[in-house]
């Protein structure tokens, strides 16, 4: 027959391991902050019937956060706000967003999508484009809160400038529909996008636009390597640095969608190019 003591002992654990359970839990995030920008499909939009957020980005996540026991919380943020969302605490986790060697100094990140970036102009003016070195001297819009005003100066001073051509002009703009407005209404001739949304613009718009040349940004950044042209680059998830352990439990729910088939699924329901899939999940770049 168990003595006392052994008893007590018994339930002193046993307490204690409930203890545990309920500290882990309490631990857990049951709601999860994401920032995200709501102009560029298919990843992240408004459904202009409903007014709601949707897209593949905002799918992927959601069933994500299923696999990790909680619900999102949607924050609408334009982009240049999405790393100090982070910074701030304001967010969790911003999606949609490149993974770039300058950008893990401050945040983490799960790539979820491989992306690239390209050139492109009206199609009726497609012929006036037979190549990329036709770009120089001419006006190429793009946001510019992003990296591309930056990495097409690179592409100009390194195709353009040192060939003895006129440089490419830099049309700012306030986000990507406002470069295709500029293309449209002729203030640009020709503009830059992710290859997948611009897939995507064409199906809805009966194929107005047209690629010019090949890749012009790599995943290395805006550096030398860019200019290579023949990489795309990951869009990915970002969150803390200083929390490891929710990267972690992101990377573990990537793979549990890739494992079960939603991520697949996804892809094909908004109708992103085979070769945009990722085949496994990592953190900056790494297991």
């Amino acid at each position: 027959m168990p003595s006392k003591i052994g008893f007590r002992l018994a339930i002193s654990a046993l307490a204690f391991g409930i203890a545990a359970a309920s500290a882990y839990a309490e631990g857990a995030k049951t709601v999860i902050n994401a920032a995200t920008t709501t102009y560029y499909s298919p990843f992240g939009f408004k459904d202009p019937a409903t007014n709601k957020l949707t897209g593949f980005n905002i799918d992927l996540f959601d069933a994500m956060a299923t696999k990790m026991g909680a619900k999102v919380n949607w924050i609408e943020s334009s982009f240049d706000q999405l790393l100090s969302s982070i910074l701030t605490k304001r967010a969790e986790v911003v999606i949609g967003i490149a993974d770039r060697p300058e950008r893990r100094k401050s945040v983490n990140f799960v790539d979820y999508v491989w992306d690239r970036s390209v050139f492109f102009t009206l199609r009726a003016n497609a012929a006036s484009f037979p190549n990329m070195e036709a770009l120089c001297g001419k006006r190429v819009a793009a946001s510019r809160v992003t990296a591309w005003p930056d990495l097409i100066v690179k592409w100009s001073d390194a195709n353009c400038t040192k060939a003895g051509k006129p440089a490419v002009a830099v049309l700012g703009t306030v986000s990507t529909p406002d470069s295709r407005l500029q293309l449209n209404q002729g203030r640009a001739d020709a503009a830059v996008q992710g290859g997948s949304a611009l897939e995507y613009q064409n199906a809805l718009e009966s194929s107005p636009y047209a690629i010019i040349g090949n890749l012009f940004a790599s995943d290395q950044g805006a550096n030398e390597e860019a200019l290579l042209l023949e990489q795309g680059e990951n869009q990915a998830i970002g969150f803390s640095k200083d929390d490891p352990e929710f990267g972690e439990a992101l990377k573990k729910a990537l793979a549990a969608v890739i494992a079960d088939g939603t991520y697949q699924k996804l892809s094909r329901r908004w109708n992103l190019p085979h070769d945009t899939a990722i085949k496994r999940a990592l953190i900056n770049g790494q297991p």
